[in-house]
């Protein structure tokens, strides 16, 4: 196996709308779908679409929308042995709101079945056979648990802290935690208002500079951008790489496409990070002209993008 990874999961029910409302406003529904998502498994996903062996471990309950989940995770082509079965549980689900220009907000249902996944209902052994660790430190326990057991096994370990940290300890997963699972990544990417606030800085610039002094990470530091494109960070490397222009209609699962799109070019496909990055930004663009979470490209997509652009010289 490539790829495994410990993270979340959720059955997203996506609203579109006429424009988001503003406070004690109304919005007109004008679109409503069934979508798997759940950012941690949009990654897989998205590295299982590009042709990687990827495997989950996730705890769903066993009404509709958990059987529904587990369903399309098997079309996808991904191992659901690490996937359990909550009797009499509820899965863990979103209802997403979407306005005309792609923005949107998220309100999440956590149920009683995602948080209760604990260390010993997963099987080390899985995790052992894969060459790549991928997390979002979600649930807790175990996450912290399976990043340790794969750095001791030598795989290669990504963590991707997908949202703030308040909301983040609202799981309880403290400021402490974060701190201390850097140790065990080789590549860490987190959201920019959680990249902020780990640095207590009010900007990007700043907060890269105070990264490196507060943290001594000797890793690789991944930061997305939306519009603005994406930046690595290793050792005295600061390597920007922008964004690819194309018409948005969703930017749900953009980030997803581009962690799992990057794991791929950088350590399956072994590409410089140069054009590991410029592969996963292609990726990330192509989701943004799709609605939904789970539309990230197949390969030969991102490699006409790529192509494309080369032959334009762009």
């Amino acid at each position: 196996m490539n790829i495994v990874g410990v993270g979340t999961i959720a059955m997203d029910v996506l609203y579109k709308v006429n424009r988001l409302p503003e406070e004690d406003g109304f919005s007109l529904i004008e679109e409503r779908k069934l979508l798997e998502g759940g950012s941690a498994a949009n990654v897989v996903v998205q590295a299982s679409r590009l042709g990687t062996q990827c495997g989950f471990f996730a705890q769903l309950g066993d009404d509709e929308l958990g059987k529904e989940f587990k369903k399309g995770l098997e079309r996808e082509k991904i191992d659901t042995r690490g996937v359990r079965i909550k009797q009499a549980g509820t899965t863990l689900s979103t209802k997403i709101v979407v306005g005309q220009e792609g923005k949107k907000f998220i309100l999440l249902d956590m149920g009683d079945s995602f948080l209760e996944l604990k260390s010993e209902d997963m099987d080390i052994s899985l995790i052992r056979s894969a060459d790549i660790f991928y997390t979002d430190l979600l649930p807790r326990e175990p996450a912290i648990y399976a990043l340790a057991s794969a750095k001791k096994a030598g795989l290669k370990t990504v963590f991707n802290l997908q949202v703030g940290l308040p909301l983040m300890e609202i799981f309880e997963v403290t400021r402490d935690d974060i701190v201390a699972a850097l140790k065990l990544v080789d590549v860490f990417a987190p959201c920019r208002e959680s990249f902020l606030q780990l640095t207590e800085s009010d900007n990007l610039e700043l907060g890269i500079n105070r990264f490196k002094e507060m943290f001594n990470y000797e890793g690789l530091l991944l930061l997305t951008l939306g519009k603005q494109g994406s930046v690595a960070v290793f050792d005295d490397l600061i390597l920007k790489t922008p964004s690819f222009k194309v018409e948005v209609q969703d930017t749900t699962g953009a980030g997803d496409s581009f962690i799992g799109s990057f794991m791929y070019a950088y350590y399956i496909r072994k590409l410089d990070l140069k054009r590991a990055m410029r592969f996963a930004s292609a990726a990330a663009a192509l989701t943004c002209t799709r609605t939904g979470a789970r539309t990230s490209p197949e390969l030969k997509e991102v490699l006409d993008v790529l192509n494309n652009k080369e032959e334009n010289n762009e």
